[in-house]
């Protein structure tokens, strides 16, 4: 059935929530919209401040990660284990396209036993169907290999499908270690959920690294370590969710054949659009694998992974927009909804500008950290990040879609934006190379997001933009000037590069705050410290 399109039964349109109306100081008592937008907004926004420490963590061990591998072998030799390890991450996206029904229905079970069923039909079903996966990449592998002649010439055929073979046999415990992570989520165990994803596996994956580099010099002992890692962290989550929440694997209760039916309906679409997503996010590696060199999968996995670093306020905004989001819809609280929607993406706006305009500016000091073969190719890095930028700009459109149960709307996004970027990308990379391929990928995730906007509208009445969204852009042309005028006057490297973004931050702190900040997000602020100061004093007094 498609997506109904009809207006829902108090549905908000968002351009009619005029944020002029919104009272400054404490919420009035008699507003519960603005009551209800205060409370969402400041679980949203404290799982964000919570877990963008661990972000930062897990993305600068993520660097550290990369680093130490492109540094330690060649540039070509690392591209082969990259594009290896994406093959990998093609099927554990396409397994982790049933993991939806987490997400929807944990927050929402009534009793223990429901939350457990949830839980463990959903683990299985996802670790199920990654260990199907896993069996046709192990097959396939040789086949693979031979047609992927660019990239085996860097390496060999035997060693590009040894790499295959060993991220096919770990698949199904990489998937186990997210779908762990996802019950976390569900469950808003933010402390936990941060320990396990956030420092646990980028420390485990950095050790095995160093230790592949350092102590055996091979890349396949880092593949082997890397999915045995996965399946460790994961089983000392699911031992935590046992012993903390109680939570039981259980397929049996009295409504459970009914909830595997709900949850196998809800996901199906999903299933269906995560083949689409997949190929928009993780084709380029098999087109990088058909046409172009074990070098260049290297230089495009560095593109992307910094790229990535200009999303950390969205991943932080999006750690716990899910249930939020969906109790706000199943309530009938739309235009909560709509004004949260508003603020998060502005906010994430505001933080993904700050991130953005340093390293267009700086590229040639970022891509330094990775080894020369990439400095050469730092004049590629601003289609990633700018790639990223738009996408952050739309702020938790995807999510928002899901939890409105639009997901059918989202599979016919994903189908329209992978036909097109299939007719594209081909001939732009067999022409043009790896700048080709680039600009497919900025293509794609502009294209996707904007589409993904429209329909989220046309749905629900919900769009992320307000006349706000302005300020942040306005106060990135001081930022740009002083970082530009660093760089000029002091040419590259990394203490000119640190110095111009400290500089330019200030720069951006001040063109904000002159444009002023909105009534719901100073109340925000207010809310939050007071919440910290509490929790302070109960540190403090308990310590006494």
């Amino acid at each position: 059935m498609a997506a109904d399109t009809s207006p829902p039964t108090g549905r908000v349109d968002a351009c009619e929530v005029p944020e002029e109306a919104v009272p400054e100081g404490p919420v009035p008592e008699t507003d519960p919209v603005e009551a209800r937008l205060a409370d969402a907004l400041e679980r949203v926004a404290h799982g964000a401040v919570v877990s963008v420490p661990s972000v930062l963590l897990e993305q600068g061990l993520a660097l550290a990660f990369t680093a130490t591998l492109t540094n330690g072998f060649s540039a070509a030799a690392y591209g082969v284990f990259v594009v290896a390890r994406r093959f990998q991450a093609v099927l554990l996206s396409l397994s982790m396209g049933v993991r939806g029904g987490i997400s929807r229905y944990l927050p929402s079970a009534a009793t223990d036993a429901e939350r457990d069923v949830v839980a463990t039909f959903g683990t299985a079903l996802q670790v199920g169907v990654a260990a199907l996966f896993g069996v046709a990449l192990y097959l396939a592998a040789p086949a693979i290999a031979s047609l992927t002649p660019g990239v085996t010439a860097d390496a060999g055929i035997a060693t590009f499908v040894g790499y295959l073979r060993v991220f096919a046999l770990g698949l199904p415990g990489v998937v186990w270690l997210f779908a762990v992570v996802t019950i976390l989520r569900g469950l808003e165990e933010v402390g936990a959920l941060n320990v396990l994803q956030r420092v646990a596996f980028p420390f485990a994956q950095l050790g095995v690294g160093l230790a592949g580099v350092l102590l055996f010099d091979r890349l396949l002992v880092v593949a082997v370590g890397v999915v045995v890692v996965s399946a460790l962290v994961g089983t000392v989550g699911a031992v935590w969710l046992w012993l903390r929440r109680g939570l039981r694997p259980r397929l049996r209760e009295p409504d459970a054949r009914g909830l595997q039916r709900r949850y196998v309906r809800f996901v199906a679409p999903l299933f269906l659009a995560s083949f689409a997503t997949t190929a928009q996010r993780l084709g380029f590696y098999p087109l990088l694998a058909l046409f172009l060199s074990g070098t260049a999968g290297g230089i495009f996995a560095v593109g992307v992974l910094v790229g990535h670093l200009v999303r950390l306020p969205l991943v932080g905004i999006n750690q716990f927009v899910p249930p939020v989001a969906a109790a706000l819809n199943d309530e009938g609280h739309h235009e909560a909804l709509s004004r949260l929607y508003h603020v998060s993406s502005r906010l994430v706006l505001l933080a993904t500008t700050g991130l953005a305009v340093p390293a267009i500016v700086y590229r040639r000091s970022v891509m330094a950290l990775f080894g020369p073969a990439f400095v050469e190719a730092a004049w590629l890095l601003p289609g990633f990040v700018i790639a990223q930028f738009g996408a952050c700009a739309a702020g938790s459109v995807g999510i928002l879609l899901t939890m409105t149960d639009n997901q059918r709307g989202l599979l016919v996004v994903n189908t329209v934006v992978t036909v097109i970027l299939a007719v594209v990308s081909i001939p732009l990379t067999i022409e043009f190379g790896l700048p080709g391929l680039v600009a497919s990928y900025l293509l794609m995730l502009t294209l996707n997001n904007g589409l993904e906007i429209l329909v989220l509208y046309r749905a629900e009445g919900l769009q992320p933009f307000t006349r706000a969204h302005v300020r942040p852009l306005l106060a990135a042309v001081p930022f740009v000037g002083v970082a530009l005028g660093m760089r000029l006057a002091l040419g590259g490297g990394a203490a000119t590069a640190v110095l111009g973004t400290a500089l330019g931050l200030c720069a951006y702190g001040v063109a904000l705050g002159v444009q002023g900040f909105e009534p719901a997000e100073r109340r925000l602020v207010g809310s939050l410290a007071g919440r910290y100061r509490r929790a302070l004093r109960e540190v403090l007094s308990s310590q006494s």
